[in-house]
């Protein structure tokens, strides 16, 4: 587990303007100042009582950073598992590929994290004995804290469950699956249902939101990686460079220069 107080140190984030990728389950809140940054290539505001969520895989990079005060805390599946009793982040409805980013907080909610984050630095700066023990129960709040602020604001139904379920599968299987029927089998649906509630639910037809996992991994190893198109295109199982461009040839890539990269 990793944790820093952006009141104290700012300048520890300096050297990462650069996108990186985040192999850690990172929440950060800000509690003052203004700013941007971005998370897989979108640009977010950073203003106080705002709280984001970054899950590993994600390219972070910090942008403007005008006085920003807040903290940042980043934890793995170890510390989920101690938490919660389990070993998958599963067992909480948070760091979803269809869920957004960030929760602005009301003044009460911020204030439950600044106290609970204050007991984290805490235990961190001075440890004793106990003190793995409390921040294990400290992610447990914050967990339980992040999830019920998603469920009060996300209603449960059929197609959000469906959506999520499909949504996992994309995520476990984008290098080697890339038919709507391959997933519809998954799923144990025909492809056209899987379409329809994919389009339901999501504005977007399955093919298409196939398309966008693998073209948000084509974006990470640009931004993250030294390798070739060519080396790019073999690490997410295309046959060729020719097919790798005529798979995002109708894929809308919104920063040119991953654009002209991948085409």
């Amino acid at each position: 587990m990793i944790f820093f107080d952006l009141n104290t140190s700012p300048k520890d984030i300096d050297h990462l303007r650069e996108p990186h990728r985040h192999h850690f389950y990172t929440f950060i809140l800000i509690t003052e100042g203004s700013g941007s940054h971005e998370i897989d290539f979108e640009n977010y505001d950073l203003k106080p009582n705002r709280l984001f969520l970054i899950a590993p895989g994600q390219v972070h990079a910090w942008n403007k950073l005008n006085s920003v005060k807040g903290f940042v805390a980043l934890f793995n599946d170890s510390f989920v598992a101690l938490a919660k009793g389990r070993k998958l982040i599963s067992a909480w409805p948070l760091f979803r590929p269809h869920l957004p980013n960030y929760k602005d907080l009301t003044i009460h909610e911020q204030n439950l994290w600044i106290e609970e984050l204050k007991s984290m630095e805490q235990e961190v700066t001075s440890p004793d004995s106990f003190s793995q023990d409390s921040i294990f129960y400290s992610i447990g709040k914050l967990l339980v804290r992040t999830s019920r602020l998603y469920l009060n604001q996300t209603p449960k139904n059929e197609s959000h469950d469906f959506l999520f379920t499909f949504q996992e599968q994309i995520e476990k299987h984008f290098l080697e699956l890339r038919a709507p029927k391959e997933y519809a089998a998954l799923l144990n649906i025909t492809p056209n249902h899987l379409n329809s509630l994919s389009k339901k639910k999501s504005g977007k037809t399955a093919g298409e939101l196939i398309r966008q996992r693998v073209l948000l991994e084509a974006k990470r190893l640009l931004a993250h990686t030294e390798l070739s198109v060519a080396e790019i295109a073999y690490k997410l199982n295309f046959e060729d460079n020719s097919y790798f461009g005529r798979y995002f040839k109708n894929t809308p890539v919104k920063h040119q220069k991953h654009s002209e990269a991948l085409r």
